[in-house]
């Protein structure tokens, strides 16, 4: 892989253009934006939005008379490699840029995983779970790590390196993966363990808040999270997390083991191994739990085994991902958060509710005892597709009550599989009594849900109600009726299909998935949101990248298309998605100096990478002594921080001083007095967690979230 200081001709997408450091040229016809009088006859289209629409293709040559951008390059500085090793003086120094490497932070809370044994019972040991991995070489590769000075870079002994490995694959050759993501880039954990150590059957709520506070502290440090948990109470944890994660945009996912990692026969490895990977692979925005080779929707799990390795399902819900001989990922299935909000936890949780299960001969009396103040919010478990007995009314009339005096009562299943319906009278009286149809919510989502709901001071009760019979992040089934999209409904795809002479549902997917992303990026490049519209009536992931790992919104970014911007942020894309080079959206729209793209980038939770931040003080110099105030805004709208000092130790207010750039100093020490945030740090852990309010909280702006294959 070449790296990005070598500054190489970059492809913008599937488009044809080519992205350099400080020129832009077209390598392939596209249509124009001059071409829309030609178009006025067909419902004023675009040329591109009208070929995808109708029913035979038509091939139209253009040229892009967009200007060359001067703009200015900036270089990536690899990390200091270690000049030498006692233990690996004959090993040769290998070149690998930090930029060249996938962080993911490991939070061990405790849980069998960990466990040694003690006096013949498993308990968890302090300080000796890295330890044990920095012995098993498929979890470190320990050369790796001295050859390239890992350990001080990172400044931190608990940060560990997944090794290489050569398999062979399904066509028998052989290619390397394991610790090499899809970008051949290498993936570095760094792992933070809590004291004491837990058992899942001791986790609280404070402690599902110090998880989600750890994790927002260090949210612009990592590509993704790993959590160690004990399998008991995972799905709890990963189900309340689902809720208290708002405006998501990067995985987490829980685990653990049902046998110790350090036993001969263990699950612990490949669990571990697994998530890790997924995570520093795949921006999947969600909270998942990954058990046995599968990775599910954190709220749609349940432990349904406790003596075997495939201890978890997810009932009504296909896994997100299957990890096989490739790993495999459902990405029409992956939950979006429709937003431009930034990141945050949410950690105050309503301890008001509670879990009561109907069984044949309940007494009105227990019921009413167990719905007395200060149960806020129950989920009620009943029998079937959501049905209660429609012959007892001393029982009805307790749970009229209770929902008349403000308590919240979800109606769930008892089966594992299947959702709550009113086809039977007996399930109508429920809802007849104020119960809220649960729909296919598990036991665990339904009550995490409620204790999130139930914590909102500012809505009302019927507000709150309205809420938990919502899909908020994937916890249930949605309403699809009439919103399903057969395939062959395009009449774009017919005509492809046609030609290759193919009618089956795999084939036209694998079409619409090959065409996609090329057809996206060139949208993308003359802002053409008509076009999206129809390529998202074909069913397509509108965040899908191509070859180079451009997405649509590196390409609006690059090319300072805003609305299309805000339109692709509504339809689930992701900030933090990254090119082959390492680049992401905001380095782009920084790059082509692209203002307020680059303010709605930042309100939605993008930051510069720490390799960025690192290099910032060089380009900031270079900036200031050039006198280019606009590129040093930029960077202090992207976040850098302008007094980081450049390779020879200098500032930009020094440097633009010695020089005589007396507007320039100005222009910094008025940038520099407006109140600023620090970006990237090292590890933060909840202790010392401060809340502050965040200036953009006010601006962000709200869509409603679309459910795609649920």
């Amino acid at each position: 892989m070449e790296s990005a200081s070598a500054g190489p001709a970059r492809p913008a997408g599937g488009t044809g253009a080519v992205l350099a450091r400080s020129a832009r040229s077209t390598g392939a016809p596209l249509p124009h934006a001059d071409m829309a009088d030609s178009s006025a006859s067909c419902n004023d289209l675009t040329s591109l939005a009208r070929a995808l629409s109708m029913p035979s293709l038509e091939l139209t040559e253009g040229t892009d008379a967009s200007p060359p951008r001067n703009v200015p390059p900036y270089s990536r500085r690899r990390r200091k490699l270690s000049s030498g090793c006692n233990s690996f003086e004959s090993a040769e120094p290998v070149a690998s840029p930090s930029s060249d490497e996938a962080r993911v932070l490991v939070i061990n809370t405790g849980g069998t995983i960990g466990m040694t044994l003690h006096d013949n019972v498993l308990a968890p040991k302090a300080n000796a779970f890295v330890k044990g991995l920095r012995k098993l070489p498929i979890l470190h590769d320990e050369l790796y790590a001295q050859q390239t000075g890992l350990y001080q870079y990172y400044g931190s002994e608990n940060s560990l390196v997944l090794p290489p490995m050569k398999t062979t694959n399904h066509r028998g050759t052989d290619h390397l993966s394991h610790g090499l993501n899809k970008d051949n880039k290498r993936i570095v954990y760094t792992v933070i363990e809590y004291n004491p150590l837990l058992d899942s059957s001791n986790m609280s709520t404070d402690d599902w808040g110090r998880i989600g506070k750890d994790i927002e502290k260090n949210y612009e440090n990592y590509d993704g999270f790993v959590i160690l948990h004990g399998t008991d109470t995972m799905a709890y944890t990963a189900s309340a997390l689902s809720f208290m994660c708002e405006h998501l945009g990067k995985p987490i996912i829980l685990t653990g083991s049902q046998v110790p990692i350090y036993e001969m026969r263990n699950d612990g490895r490949d669990n571990l191994l697994g998530a890790l990977l997924i995570a520093g692979q795949f921006v999947i925005p969600e909270v998942c739990l990954y058990f046995y080779n599968k990775l599910y929707r954190g709220n749609r799990v349940t432990k349904v085994d406790a003596g075997s390795f495939n201890a978890f399902s997810s009932p009504n819900l296909a896994p997100l991902a299957v990890a096989e001989v490739d790993i495999s990922i459902n990405w029409d299935t992956v939950w979006r958060a429709n937003t431009t909000a930034k990141f945050h936890v949410s950690t105050e949780l309503n301890r008001n509710v509670g879990l009561l299960r109907l069984f044949p001969g309940i007494t009105a009396a227990t019921v009413r005892a167990f719905l007395q103040p200060p149960m806020e919010g129950v989920v009620l478990e009943t029998y079937g597709s959501g049905n209660a007995p429609d012959n007892r009314p001393d029982l009805l009339e307790e749970l009229k009550k209770a929902t008349d005096s403000g308590v919240i009562l979800m109606n769930c299943t008892q089966c594992l599989r299947g959702t709550v319906s009113t086809s039977y009278a007996t399930g109508k009286v429920l809802m007849e009594a104020g119960l809220v149809a649960g729909g296919d919510m598990t036991p665990e989502a339904a009550l995490s849900k409620l204790s999130y709901v139930l914590a909102k001071k500012d809505i009302s009760f019927e507000a709150k109600k309205k809420l938990m019979g919502q899909n908020l992040r994937g916890e249930m089934v949605s309403d699809l009726a009439g919103a399903k999209l057969c395939l062959s409904d395009s009449r774009f795809i017919q005509v492809i299909a046609k030609s290759l002479s193919i009618s089956c549902k795999e084939e036209l997917e694998a079409i619409r998935d090959a065409l996609t992303p090329p057809l996206a990026c060139a949208a993308a490049k003359i802002g053409d949101i008509e076009a999206f519209e129809a390529l998202k009536e074909m069913g397509t992931n509108l965040c899908l990248s191509d070859y180079d790992g451009r997405t649509p919104l590196h390409i609006a970014a690059c090319e300072g298309h805003l609305n299309l911007v805000e339109y692709l942020l509504s339809h689930g894309a992701t900030v933090y998605a990254k090119d082959r080079y390492g680049d992401t959206p905001l380095s782009n729209a920084v790059r082509f100096r692209h203002k307020e793209v680059v303010k709605l980038l930042r309100k939605t939770g993008a930051h510069l990478s720490r390799d960025e931040l690192d290099e910032a003080g060089t380009e900031l110099c270079s900036l200031a002594a050039s006198g280019d105030l606009e590129g040093l805004e930029m960077w202090k709208l992207a976040g850098a921080d302008l007094n980081k000092p450049g390779y020879d130790g200098q500032t930009p207010l020094r440097l633009a001083h010695a020089v005589g750039k007396k507007d320039v100093v100005a222009f910094l020490v008025q940038l520099m007095s407006k109140k600023t945030k620090p970006v990237f740090g090292e590890i933060n852990e909840y202790d010392e967690y401060e809340d502050e309010d965040d200036d953009d909280e006010s601006g962000a702006i709200e869509f409603t979230a679309t459910a795609k294959g649920l």
